[in-house]
Order: C-alpha cells, then structure tokens, then sequence
C-alpha cells in the first residue's frame, strides 16, 4: 500500500490500516486521527508537522521517522520502535510510550505532559528542554540520556535507571524517584526541592549548587557524591550514607541526619545549625569553619573529627552536654 492509497481510503472513512508496510513514508502535515496503524512498518517516515491525535501505532516500527513537530497527543505508542526517530518538539501529551524503545532518539523540547513511559527504554535519548510534568517513567532506562533543563515536577521515575544521565538545571520539583539510580548523573544545579529520593543510588553524582530543600533522601546512598553548596534545608537525610562527601559550604539547616554516616564527609564552611546529627557517624569528617549552632550531636561519632573553628554554640554535643560558645 502507498501513502496516497492511505490517504484516499482515510478520506472514504477507513480507519484501520494495522500492519501496513510503507518505507519512507510521507505523511508530512497530514491529519489522519483516530486511525489504526497497529504493528505497521514505516521505517524512515515523514511525518512532521502530521497530526495523529488519539492513533494507535502500538507495536508499530518507526525507527529513523521524523516526527518533528508531530501531534501525537493520547496516542498509544506502546512498544513501538522508535529508535533514532526525531521528535524534537512533538506533542505527545498524555501519550503511551510503555516498553516503548526510544533509544538514541531526539526528544528536545517535547511536550510529554502526563505521558506514560513505563518501562520505556531511553538510553542515550535526548530530552533537553522536554517538559515531563506529571509524566510516569517507572523502571524506565534512562542511561546516559540528556534532560538538561527538562520539566519533570511530580513526575514518577520509582526505580528508573538514571546512570550517567545529563540532568544539569533539571526540574524535579516534588518528583518520585524512590530507588532510582542516579550513579554518576549530572545534577548540577538541579531543583529537586521535596521530592522523594529514598533509597536511591546518587553514588558519585554531581549535585553542586542543587536545591534539594526538604528532598527525602531517607537511606540513600550518595558515596563519593559531590553536594557543594548545595540546598539541604530541612531534608530527611537518616540512615543516609555520605561517606566521603563533599558537602562544602552546603546549608543542612534543620536537616535529620539521624544515624546517618558522615565518615570522612567534607563540610567545610558548612551550616548545620538545628540538624538533627543523633546517632551519626562523624569520624574523620571535616567540619572546619562549619555552623553547629543548635544542632543536636546526641550519640554522634566524632572520632578525628576536624571541629576547627566550628560555631558550636547552644549544641548538644554526643554526652548530652551542652555546649554554651
């Protein structure tokens, strides 16, 4: 079948072309909504500018298309092929992408509003500018993939794989990414204020100059991480492990640290007034020139501890005491 025999029999009312086999297909700035190509081939299409409102490609084959700027909204795109394929500012609000495989593929500056990516695989995709809000990305594969600067405010990225990605300046506002992994990810002035990180794996990421007030990091692993500067107010930080990072000039106002392990951790020039540190692991950190005024050192590891120069005023130190500097 060619693409003018689709478009003829799309004017006569036919809906359903499930399966159909064109390469290279060109339906640049068509509108064929509401129509059926379930499982068909068209690889290397055109379909920019094209409007494919509420159609189901599921299981179609679309590797290389060129969907840039298509309309794609609520279409079902599960488990389609899409590798490669552009999609640089395509609509695909509210769109199902499960198990989809975009790997390699160009998203930039697409509208995935609500969209599902369960399990799709992202690897190496790019998302720059991509606005995600509310977007379900759970068990997605998102290694190496760039979404700096994307939107992903509540969005749910539960046990999504975020290794290695680019996410500089993204916006994860009240997002979920509960046992995530974000090993050795780019974060770097990232917002993830509120949003719910616990037990994920942030080892060797860069988060320096992050907003990640009143974040939930609740068991988390962030070995090796690197949080300078970085906003901590208020997080939930027990049961965290911290070993060796670089926590310089970060604000930990009011943050809990409750048995969390600080060991070796860098807080140079930290504030940590009002933390909760009960119970934490402290030996061999550098807390030099670091603001402990109030905090709460109850059963505190302080073992080669560096506290030169440290604003110890009003803080409750591991015995209980209270120190009155």
């Amino acid at each position: 079948m060619s693409t003018k025999q689709v478009l003829s029999q799309y004017k006569k009312g036919e809906r359903n072309f499930q399966g159909i086999k064109i390469f290279q297909a060109d339906f640049q700035s068509v509108h064929l909504n509401r129509t059926n190509f379930k499982q068909a081939e068209l690889q290397q299409g055109k379909f920019q500018g094209g409007q494919f409102i509420n159609s189901n490609f599921s299981g179609a084959d679309l590797q290389q298309a060129n969907l840039y700027q298509a309309r794609l909204i609520d279409t079902n795109l599960s488990q389609t092929n899409l590798t490669e394929a552009v999609l640089i500012k395509a609509d695909l609000s509210g769109a199902i992408l499960s198990g989809t495989i975009l790997k390699r593929a160009n998203l930039s500056k697409a509208c995935l509003i609500g969209s599902s990516l369960i399990q799709a695989q992202l690897f190496r995709a790019k998302l720059k500018l991509a606005n995600l809000t509310g977007a379900t990305l759970t068990s997605a594969m998102l290694r190496g993939a760039d979404l700096s600067e994307a939107i992903l405010t509540r969005a749910i990225l539960t046990e999504a794989n975020l290794s290695e990605a680019k996410l500089k300046k993204v916006k994860l506002i009240r997002a979920y990414l509960h046992r995530a992994n974000l090993k050795g990810a780019n974060l770097q002035k990232a917002n993830l204020s509120f949003a719910d990180l616990r037990s994920a794996d942030l080892r060797g990421a860069n988060l320096q100059g992050a907003n990640l007030e009143g974040v939930n990091l609740t068991s988390a692993d962030l070995r090796g991480a690197n949080l300078s500067q970085v906003n901590l107010q208020g997080a939930d930080l027990s049961g965290a492990n911290l070993q060796e990072v670089n926590l310089t000039r970060a604000n930990l106002t009011g943050a809990n640290l409750l048995n969390a392990n600080l060991g070796d951790a860098n807080l140079l020039k930290a504030n940590l007034s009002g933390a909760g540190l009960l119970l934490t692991c402290l030996t061999g950190a550098n807390l030099s020139k670091a603001n402990l005024q109030q905090a709460n050192l109850i059963g505190a590891q302080l073992t080669e501890t560096n506290l030169i120069a440290a604003s110890l005023g009003e803080t409750i130190m591991p015995n209980g005491s209270r120190k009155t500097q």
